[in-house]
């Protein structure tokens, strides 16, 4: 009796986790925000899509796993959400979700903890979801912030704050000029004082980005700062667009020079012909437009392109050949498809610059003698990294400068092509018909 009692007990324990599932809020995300502090607790989102394949996977392979429910429901406040409806749109755009599905874990206060994208099989989830747990757990950031507040500034705090902030993708680059203050001149180039920096953006006018010119230095450690430079001269170059400040745009295209030699004159000449458009100044956007394609761009050739490919690639792999980033922590499918991309950096923002640069002129230009150059711009893009948008672009030039047969053909190759990568077709369909009817 006793046995049948047990086997009973055992049947219905196994029924009732298999009944369970992540308790995901109904609610609105301002009511999860409110319950996870309430409960003092992180939160987890999932931003989904109805057309996304693996966000289904994820659930039914992942999701109904017994362990993962229990993991999930005692440590977190779950909440899923459509990224393109209702409020899902609004709150994809303030994580930056690039891919579906996007996980982000995040503590109450909103601020990332750790984010994921693409589908994984359990056990790789199950290691995100302890690293979320451990960052959370590793001290509250409203704690340090408080110890901030009150004067705390010793070397070893301040590394540990900006660490923990950066976790969360928060704005260090003030802090990082007050841990410099904080150490000894002598740890200023010192293994972690450089990784600190190849982490976190900086201000123009720092002792941060005077470090950073010493390339020699990061690369003795193996880290690679090409990403925080990359994205500091963005932010700076949005900053001078928004300002219509040209001094500043100045002033950061000189810093770009001297941190980023192999691609800062292209990536300069860009800044100031997107500025110069922005500030209506057609006759220097003009100027600006081509001489970024006469000085950097048509006369690069493919061994050059190579050479920068492979630089770029060594770049971007060596913080994980030297340890000093996790692939796994990626994922293998997200790992695969960056290094896919990296391997070609080059190619594909030459011939991208290019055909911009050729749509820019085709839309705005009328003078036949400067879109001949457009499409010599064009014809180039496809050369270096054929695409159906980049013979679209070339169709069009040709179109409008009155070479209608030889735009039809290129037309054509844009749709065979669509097709051939399986892509949507009725764009390059439509502008077809339209071409052979000479009505475009």
């Amino acid at each position: 009796m006793k046995k049948i009692l047990t086997s009973i007990s055992l049947f219905l324990t196994i029924l009732s986790t298999q009944a369970q599932e992540i308790n995901f809020e109904k609610g609105t995300w301002k009511e999860t925000v409110a319950k996870a502090k309430a409960q003092n607790k992180p939160i987890f989102i999932d931003f989904f899509t109805t057309w996304c394949g693996p966000c289904k996977l994820l659930e039914q392979k992942v999701y109904s796993k017994p362990e993962v429910i229990q993991k999930m429901n005692a440590n977190f406040i779950n909440f899923k959400i459509d990224a393109e409806k209702g409020e899902g749109p609004d709150l994809a755009r303030r994580y930056e979700v690039s891919a579906y599905p996007y996980l982000v874990w995040a503590d109450k206060n909103q601020n990332i903890l750790l984010t994921d994208a693409g589908y994984m099989p359990v056990g790789e989830f199950m290691k995100s979801v302890d690293n979320a747990l451990n960052q959370y757990k590793e001290g509250r950031l409203e704690d340090y912030e408080n110890q901030y507040r009150a004067g705390k500034r010793d070397a070893a705090f301040m590394a540990d704050f900006i660490n923990k902030r950066h976790a969360m993708v928060m704005d260090n680059r003030d802090l990082v000029e007050q841990y410099l203050l904080a150490i000894p001149a002598t740890e200023q180039t010192s293994e972690k004082t450089l990784k600190i920096l190849s982490e976190n953006t900086f201000t123009l006018n720092g002792k941060a980005i005077e470090i950073l010119k010493n390339q020699s230095a990061f690369k003795k450690y193996g880290i690679s700062t090409l990403e925080t430079v990359s994205n500091t001269m963005m932010e700076y170059f949005r900053s001078a667009l928004k300002a219509k400040n040209l001094e500043l745009l100045e002033r950061l295209a000189t810093h770009n020079s001297q941190l980023n030699p192999v691609e800062a004159g292209r990536q300069n000449e860009r800044y100031r012909m997107e500025f110069y458009k922005s500030a209506n100044n057609t006759p220097k956007y003009l100027e600006t437009a081509q001489n970024l394609a006469d000085k950097y761009l048509m006369n690069v050739s493919q061994e050059e392109l190579k050479k920068q490919n492979l630089a770029h690639f060594q770049e971007f792999m060596m913080p994980y050949k030297t340890g000093k980033q996790d692939s796994v922590k990626i994922g293998k499918p997200r790992f695969d498809a960056m290094k896919k991309l990296h391997s070609r950096y080059a190619s594909i923002n030459f011939a991208s610059d290019l055909d911009g640069l050729a749509e820019e002129f085709y839309k705005n230009v009328s003078d036949k003698t400067i879109l001949q150059k457009a499409v010599a711009w064009s014809k180039k893009a496809n050369e270096i990294d054929e695409t159906p948008d980049y013979w679209n672009t070339y169709a069009h030039l040709l179109y409008k400068i009155g070479i209608k047969t030889e735009a039809i053909a290129a037309e054509e190759k844009a749709l065979k092509l669509a097709q051939s990568l399986k892509g949507l077709t009725f764009k390059y369909e439509e502008e077809l018909a339209k071409m052979k009817a000479g009505k475009l």
